[in-house]
């Protein structure tokens, strides 16, 4: 090898004559190049009386003495043109410009951003595919940084922005999600933003997996709610005058007698109704003397109260629905049909009302309807849309909160409560309603609310 491999110089050789003038040689090749600042990349003929050691790219057509040298770099050295030709990489202040160039080993392209008298970190990157800083983007993260702090700062009047600072991020639609994700170990605890839909939420986790959701703002009215805090701890009552326990005697009492079914709920298509069981209190499950539970009504005792408080407590029914063959009033959702079996009875309502219950379906899918004004919150998830219960979910608790506008209600419907099936024969279990005026947020292991009338004389 003679030459050096990216600038060209040429090698003193062993025994080799003359050797200032291959040494001449190299020193006049890193004199053009190094610290490489062309006059101008805009001329396709030599000028008239260069200065000794000028720079330029040769312009497209070149002509003259510099014909046949596009894009390669023209140094006026000795008294004579000496060309070199650039290598992919090498970048060029353009002075009479103000800009910096590169050569992308085909053709000399402009540094967006990188005009001089800027830092050079201010040059652009533009569509790049990912960027790490202090760690590796990948395919899921494609911006990847790792630091202990950042700044956001707005570009003032004086150095012609506006003061304000924005930071956008957008979705592509109302129900895909844009969120901030806040993480520990990797494992998510809390995510804020628009998460399926529209409407703000913050929700949070303990172990990364399940969520609830703590805070809701309604896009359409502001209207904030707390769906896992009970803000009004005390005035939370029941309007269903049996406390939800399905059984008319003894309303104050623990104890219950038979089951009945209650007027406030109205089943539809022939749907019939059975009370499968009650909680017991002094029950045998737990150590007690009282009769051993049914298995269902077991299951969502153990959902609802710890170990220690399962033995004693306010008695309760759960009923167990079965649709019937009736077709009216259909709901159509995941394309196919859904029929209605059981409705909360069209009586005069409150504008906003809140109707929380302990739900289980027990051989097929059921469906709630969620209606105009509706945010259906299942085990502290909210959705303004239909919610399909499985019969592998076991006991959920589902809380509805339902708002109506005043100038927009016929003062009786639509009904708090609408749940369908999509065949005959589907059964389903229910426990614990509660009917509570405005929006309150309730507890999923509130259990039994207990009734405005019970303490009644």
């Amino acid at each position: 090898m003679e030459e050096t491999s990216n600038l060209n110089l040429p090698y003193i050789m062993p025994s080799q004559a003359q050797k200032h003038v291959t040494h001449n040689e190299a020193l006049r090749k890193l004199d053009a190049l190094v610290q490489l600042a062309v006059v101008s990349r805009n001329l396709a003929t030599p000028p008239a009386s260069p200065a000794e050691g000028t720079r330029y790219i040769v312009a497209n057509s070149a002509s003259g003495e510099w014909a046949g040298q596009e894009g390669n770099i023209a140094a006026w050295q000795d008294g004579a043109w000496i060309f070199y030709e650039p290598r992919a990489g090498w970048l060029a202040p353009i002075l009479d410009e103000g800009i910096i160039c590169f050569w992308t080993g085909i053709e000399w392209q402009k540094m967006q951003g990188g005009s001089i008298g800027e830092e050079l970190d201010a040059v652009s990157l533009q569509n790049a595919p990912m960027l790490g800083v202090g760690m590796t983007a990948d395919a899921v993260n494609n911006l990847a940084v790792k630091l202990n702090n950042a700044l956001w700062t707005a570009k003032t009047g004086a150095e012609g922005g506006t003061g304000d600072l924005r930071y956008k991020m957008n979705k592509e639609a109302e129900t895909c999600t844009v969120s901030l994700l806040m993480q520990s170990g990797y494992a998510g605890a809390a995510e804020m933003g628009l998460m399926g839909s529209n409407d703000f939420a913050l929700k949070v986790s303990g172990d990364g997996s399940n969520w609830r959701e703590a805070i809701s703002v309604d896009r359409s009215t502001g209207a904030v709610r707390f769906p896992a805090t009970n803000v009004l701890t005390d005035y939370c009552l029941n309007l269903y005058s049996d406390s939800g326990r399905f059984a008319v005697d003894n309303l104050g009492a623990i104890s219950v007698g038979p089951f009945t079914m209650p007027a406030y709920l109205t089943r539809y298509n022939s749907a019939t109704v059975a009370g499968v069981g009650k909680f017991i209190q002094n029950n045998t499950d737990y150590g007690g003397t009282a009769g051993t539970m049914n298995a269902s009504v077991r299951a969502l005792v153990d959902m609802i109260r710890g170990e220690a408080y399962r033995r004693y407590g306010v008695e309760f029914w759960v009923a167990e629905l079965t649709s019937g063959s009736g077709t009216g009033s259909p709901v159509n959702h995941l394309s196919q049909n859904w029929y209605l079996s059981l409705i909360s009875s069209q009586v005069l309502r409150a504008p906003n009302m809140t109707l929380h219950l302990y739900l289980r379906a027990m051989n097929d899918q059921i469906l709630v309807r969620c209606n105009t004004g509706q945010t259906l919150i299942l085990n502290g998830v909210a959705s303004r849309n239909h919610v399909v219960i499985l019969p592998s979910s076991n006991w959920v608790s589902l809380t509805i909160h339902d708002s109506v506008p005043y100038r927009q209600s016929f003062g009786y419907s639509p009904m708090a409560l609408s749940i369908h099936a999509r065949t005959a024969n589907v059964r389903y279990q229910i426990a614990c309603p509660a009917l509570m005026p405005g929006i309150v947020p309730v507890d999923d292991n509130v259990g039994p609310v207990g009734a405005y009338n019970i303490w009644a004389a």
